[in-house]
């Protein structure tokens, strides 16, 4: 096995059991080793510090998988694979819902693998060389730990680049997944998009979110802000909602939508608009009594932060132009590059420009399939807020 030797001084998140080794840290980088093979991880001093998977090409030059003085193999794969699998199917929090996170990355111990479950198919996206390397051991793996009758694979483009691997997408076992598949949330039903749809089909990780629109939509005038494929608009809808406004500029997603709506709630007075969501509030002249404000990833850089947050507090602040007295606002930004205590203040300078005292009556976060783990802080990416107006 080659070692990966850090730079003097280096070595400090490793003893705090941080995952990733950047490409900063390192001396040297292992030689000839290829994309997602097992590398020994030393101090300056010479000292293991555990193991992982190497990426020659990426900032994050290794994975950590292990720490300590002997060398894992590829069984800890499937040990941490069957171990996640499991917990999911013993948790009360899960069990009226047949779609769910398998596989949550490095929440998960397996950092570069993640794994859906919608119905009776396992969904895959792949964003690291390690997992890469390994898909003829994780295909049997997670065909043996899953209990499903499909597996398919959806590309990660993005993440292929950075790790200079080829992107791949295709059925693991099973037939390939049809255009849309039907999953449930308590009394709720979505159609869900996995071969083309955001993520790996549907934002699973808003589903405590949506059950809290539920219970709060009763005689409500609902607007969903970015809607997608309208998982709080229907939340709405069942619970009850006067009206239901779903803003979305993907006309794709937004025919989904008008589906999801048909299929759970036929009756309810809703209105679809294709438009920006940026746009839409600021020219808007209605009042809503429940607002959901859940936009796509808007800092996923850094670099992106200033940008990212200048844009969450034009559109709530416009937002609380459009709420009515006593509404409800769920916001959120799904970045850990914008934390929790960043966005709270965003939120704050919102507030004030709109000269709307705010109340935060809930905070809201990731569900319980999606755990993160304490000692990889950046996997705790969803901060959302409930506010009262």
């Amino acid at each position: 096995m080659r070692d990966v030797v850090l730079k003097p001084g280096r070595e400090r998140s490793l003893r705090r059991r941080h995952p990733w080794v950047l490409s900063g840290s390192v001396a040297d980088g292992g030689g000839e080793a290829s994309p997602g093979e097992w590398v020994r991880v030393v101090s300056a001093e010479g000292e293991v510090l555990g193991f992982g998977h190497v990426s020659p090409a990426s900032q994050i030059r290794v994975r950590m998988l292990y720490f300590g003085k002997e060398a894992p193999g590829d069984g800890l794969l499937v040990e941490r694979i069957e171990a996640a699998v499991a917990r999911r199917a013993g948790d009360p929090l899960l069990e009226s819902t047949d779609a769910v996170r398998l596989v949550n990355a490095e929440g998960d111990g397996l950092p570069g693998l993640v794994v859906d479950r919608y119905g009776d198919t396992a969904v895959v996206r792949l964003s690291s060389a390690g997992m890469a390397a390994r898909r003829d051991l994780l295909i049997r793996s997670l065909r043996s730990a899953c209990g499903v009758s499909a597996g398919y694979e959806r590309a990660d483009a993005p993440a292929a680049r950075r790790e200079g691997v080829a992107p791949a997408e295709g059925a693991w076992w099973g037939a390939p997944p049809p255009e849309r598949l039907t999953i449930h949330e308590g009394e709720r039903s979505y159609a869900v998009n996995v071969l083309h749809g955001q993520k790996t089909g549907f934002y699973l990780d808003q589903r405590d979110a949506r059950e809290r629109v539920e219970r709060l939509a009763q005689g409500r005038r609902v607007l969903d802000l970015f809607s997608y494929s309208g998982g709080f608009a229907v939340a709405a809808a069942r619970g009850g909602a006067a009206r239901v406004t779903l803003v979305e500029s993907s006309a794709d997603a937004l025919d989904l939508a008008r589906h999801n709506l048909e299929a759970n709630a036929p009756d309810t007075d809703a209105r679809f608009e294709r438009s920006d969501a940026f746009r839409f509030v600021r020219g808007c002249e209605e009042r809503f009594d429940l607002i959901v404000i859940d936009p796509p990833p808007l800092a996923r850089r850094r670099n992106d932060v200033t940008r990212a947050t200048r844009a969450y507090k034009d559109v709530l602040l416009f937002a609380l132009h459009r709420a009515a007295p006593g509404a409800r606002i769920l916001c959120f930004s799904c970045s850990h590059h914008v934390g929790p205590d960043l966005f709270r203040k965003v939120c704050f300078g919102a507030s004030l420009d709109a000269k709307r005292p705010l109340q935060v009556v809930g905070e809201l976060g990731l569900p319980s399939d999606h755990p993160v783990a304490l000692d990889h802080p950046e996997g705790r990416y969803l901060s959302g807020l409930d506010l009262l107006a």
